[in-house]
């Protein structure tokens, strides 16, 4: 077992975490920032890194949710609809870094009109952070 300091924002996300000591002073600090404070005894296999949130009355760690959704192509071509299948109810989507809009169901449907290649990242709280899936629209015939 190890203590860990841990500092986290409101929605339990883990900002930074140390083994060493912090004073009252960077608490404080932290505290202006907006960030909560709390020291845990954590085995060595559930070390307070970015796959993990306190829980609710800060006495633990939370494994965030692993993405579990299927493309139904990653290489359509023009017009081709691609179906997102799998994807949580307020996942966050976004094309190429912008922001396309929150999911209200669990299938995204998307139709391609130009040939490229895009990168869909999907987000949302206490899931595991998705990297980004890209698409390679081809044009006909291609």
């Amino acid at each position: 077992m190890t203590t860990y300091n841990i500092l986290y924002n409101s929605n339990k996300e883990i900002v930074w975490s140390t083994t060493g000591q912090i004073n009252d002073a960077i608490k404080t600090a932290q505290a202006d920032l907006g960030l909560s404070h709390v020291a845990l005894d954590l085995s060595d296999d559930n070390q307070p890194d970015a796959n993990y949130y306190v829980n609710s009355d800060a006495t633990g760690l939370v494994q965030k949710t692993a993405w579990d959704f299927t493309f139904s192509t990653t290489t359509p071509a023009v017009d081709d609809v691609i179906n997102v299948t799998g994807l949580p109810t307020g996942t966050k989507v976004y094309m190429d870094g912008t922001l396309q809009g929150t999911m209200t169901n669990t299938t995204l449907t998307l139709t391609v009109q130009q040939p490229s290649t895009y990168t869909i990242k999907f987000e949302k709280l206490y899931y595991q952070k998705h990297g980004g899936t890209i698409i390679t629209v081809k044009r006909y015939g291609e």
